[in-house]
C-alpha cells in the first residue's frame, strides 16, 4: 500500500516512464498558464480556490505535454474559455484524462470518477522538468483507492467533492498509444 512518501517515491522511480521537458518548453507552458489563470479570474470555481492557479495550470500542462511526447500525439488545447467547456477527458478521441501532481504530493481526484486517468508526477528543476508517467488508473481503481487525508488544502478538503488517490501499485503501464486502445471513442 502506497500511502507514504517513501513508498510513493520508490514506486515512481522504479515503475514510471520518465519524460524530460526542457526549459524552453517549460517557459512556454508557464506563459500559457499565466494567460489561463488571468482568464479564469471571474469564474466562481477559481475565485474560491485561487491560491495557486498558475502553479496548478502549469503542473497540469507539464503532464499533458509529457504524454504528448511519450505517445506522439497532440493533447494540449491552446484555446482559452470557460472551464465548463473544458470539463471532459484530456486526450482527444479517447475517454481518458491526465492527472498530474507535484512530486511529494498525491493526485487529487473527484470522489466519483467516470473515466480513467493517466497519473503523472512532476519534479521541477531549474533546467528542466522531470515527469514520471506512472500509468493508467481505471475508474474502479480511482474509485477504490481514495483517502481525504491526502488532500493538504483544508478548504478543498472541506468542499467534499475531491479526495486523494493512493493506488499506484494498481496502475496499468503506459508505453504507447496502443495501451489506450480500449478507451478510444468510436
Amino acid at each position: 500500500m502506497i500511502r507514504n512518501f517513501k513508498n510513493y517515491s520508490d514506486f515512481i522511480k522504479s515503475f514510471s516512464q520518465v519524460v524530460i521537458i526542457d526549459k524552453e518548453t517549460m517557459l512556454l507552458l508557464e506563459d500559457f498558464a499565466l494567460k489561463l489563470n488571468a482568464a479564469k479570474q471571474n469564474e466562481f470555481h477559481h475565485i474560491i480556490d485561487n491560491k495557486s492557479g498558475i502553479k496548478r495550470f502549469t503542473t497540469g500542462l507539464l503532464g499533458e505535454h509529457a504524454i504528448e511526447k511519450l505517445l506522439g500525439i497532440n493533447i494540449i488545447n491552446w484555446n482559452i474559455g470557460n472551464s465548463k467547456e473544458f470539463h471532459n477527458p484530456d486526450i482527444p478521441n479517447y475517454k481518458v484524462g491526465i492527472k498530474t501532481v507535484e512530486y511529494g504530493k498525491f493526485p487529487i481526484i473527484f470522489k466519483k470518477s467516470y473515466y480513467p486517468q493517466i497519473i503523472c508526477i512532476v519534479k521541477k528543476r531549474s533546467d528542466a522538468s522531470v515527469v514520471y508517467v506512472c500509468g493508467i488508473a481505471t475508474t474502479d481503481v480511482l474509485n477504490s483507492y481514495q483517502d481525504d487525508d491526502l488532500i493538504l488544502d483544508q478548504a478543498l478538503r472541506s468542499r467534499g467533492t475531491k479526495t486523494g488517490f493512493w493506488g499506484f501499485e494498481h496502475l496499468i503501464p503506459l508505453t504507447s498509444i496502443e495501451d489506450l486502445k480500449e478507451y478510444k471513442r468510436i
